[in-house]
């Protein structure tokens, strides 16, 4: 891998030096196809960009003028073999300014329609090439480049690819080089850090142009290119087909702003061309670049089997006479009664298919509806069990209260009539011994009156 990125930085050195050109990148600059050869961007349009079967010729001529380098040209022969698979093949050649990469494609393509309106296709392009050093290419002496010993390198490259189509939204990653092997040299070209790909997604708006409904779109795109060693590409383009015209108009953070238009003739023939603008910085005082794309597109195929006659066999042929003439014509009447009964059938069926779908989705929402009832007043119940077991639990609390106050109330009343009964003990104790003690003070008196006496009568009776 280190020598694999030394040696793209001393080629991209001795491009700097020799011609003082921005480095270029060494993808195929492919990002402007939007239609024909666009299997070239990702195998898996092959499908569906170039129906029913084309041949088509792009080529780019990078900031140059169209005799001069570096180029990119793509001959392309697309055929659908069916509505699921398509296959492909042409002519490629590519100059990266350094090499001049020239040889063949094969393409194959095939989708799987999950439902009517989600789709998977699977896509690969084989690319095979011869890579030489460009003419106008100069070593400088001064430098060994043992890389570019090999006057001619037979080189062959895998570039799988695989979208999601939900109804008019798609989505797809694409590889350039998922392998990439240099057979003269017998090692690889590309490493795991060194794969491009892309990622793109896009959107069909269908239109009406020229009371056409049903081929007329915009497709707003959007996709981001990996590119090793070089910054990443991001970029937009809107495509607006017509059976008479076509338009693009696109943004690459590289390669700059580009526009292009087309026309279609006789329904067969396309032609059209593009140019683009650098407007970073590095591609200031660089020419355009332009691109032309032609196509012819072969239309389905329909091979009609013609019987000829000589005259002897038209002579010796019986003439049909007006009973068998008569027979055919109620045979065709009968063949249409049958077809017309059976489509009559079909329609009725359809009817009743509907009324039955009807009667079930109106079902399912009695349903839906009787169930929502329940439920609210399963909820309404649950609310009124709640009310009403507070309201017990409260009138239980007042219950319990008044019956803890009367108990309370009937406390205090005996203990109030036992403070005054024993007030009431306390005061007639008092009486009873305050009696007790005027009874003693009068037995005292009694007993002393009673002593006096009797001394008196002792001194009575000495006298």
């Amino acid at each position: 891998m280190l020598n694999r990125i030394l040696f793209i930085f001393l080629v991209l050195t001795v491009l700097y030096v020799n011609s003082q050109q921005p480095e270029l990148p060494y993808d195929f600059r492919q990002h402007n196809l939007t239609e024909f050869n666009s299997s070239l961007l990702s195998p898996v349009f092959s499908l569906d960009r170039n129906d029913p079967q084309s041949v088509a010729l792009w080529t780019r001529w990078q900031w140059q003028g169209i005799d001069a380098n570096p180029t990119t040209l793509f001959f392309n022969y697309t055929r659908k073999l069916n509505e699921e698979s398509a296959i492909g093949g042409g002519f490629l050649q590519h100059n990266t300014g350094v090499f001049v990469n020239k040889g063949g494609v094969l393409n194959y393509a095939y989708r799987f329609v999950l439902n009517p309106s989600t789709q998977i296709t699977l896509g690969v392009n084989v690319i095979g090439y011869q890579r030489e050093l460009a003419e106008d290419f100069i070593l400088d002496p001064d430098f060994d480049f043992p890389q570019f010993q090999e006057k001619s390198n037979f080189i062959l490259q895998i570039a799988p690819a695989v979208r999601l189509q939900l109804d008019a939204f798609s989505f797809g990653i694409a590889m350039e080089n998922l392998v990439d092997r240099n057979f003269t040299t017998n090692e690889s070209n590309a490493s795991a850090a060194g794969l491009i790909y892309m990622g793109l997604a896009s959107y069909d708006f269908p239109i009406t142009v020229f009371g056409d409904t049903s081929s007329s779109y915009i497709r707003p795109s959007l996709y981001y290119k990996r590119l090793p060693n070089f910054d990443n590409q991001i970029g937009f383009n809107t495509f607006f087909s017509t059976p008479k015209f076509w338009a693009q108009a696109g943004y690459n953070s590289f390669y700059g702003i580009s526009t292009g238009v087309g026309g279609r003739f006789f329904k067969k023939l396309s032609l059209g061309a593009l140019v683009e603008f650098g407007t970073s910085s590095d591609l200031k005082g660089e020419d355009p670049s332009f691109e032309i794309v032609t196509a012819f597109s072969f239309g389905k195929q329909v091979f009609e089997v013609e019987e000829l006659t000589t005259e002897d066999e038209l002579e010796e042929e019986p003439a049909k006479d007006e009973l068998m003439l008569e027979e055919e014509r109620q045979r065709e009447i009968d063949s249409l009664a049958a077809v017309k009964a059976a489509e009559l059938l079909a329609l009725e069926q359809l009817q009743n298919q509907k009324r039955k779908d009807s009667i079930a989705a109106l079902n399912k929402q009695i349903e839906l509806s009787k169930e929502r009832e329940l439920a609210e007043q399963k909820r309404k119940d649950s609310i009124a069990k709640a009310n009403e077991a507070v309201a017990i639990a409260l009138l239980k609390e007042q219950q319990e209260k008044r019956r803890r106050d009367s108990l309370n109330a009937v406390k205090q009343a005996e203990v109030l009539a036992e403070v005054n009964k024993l007030k009431e003990q306390k005061k007639q104790d008092s009486i009873n011994r305050a009696l007790e003690k005027e009874k003693a003070k009068e037995e005292a008196v009694e007993i002393l009156l009673s002593g006096e006496e009797q001394i008196q009568l002792r001194v009575f009776e000495q006298i």
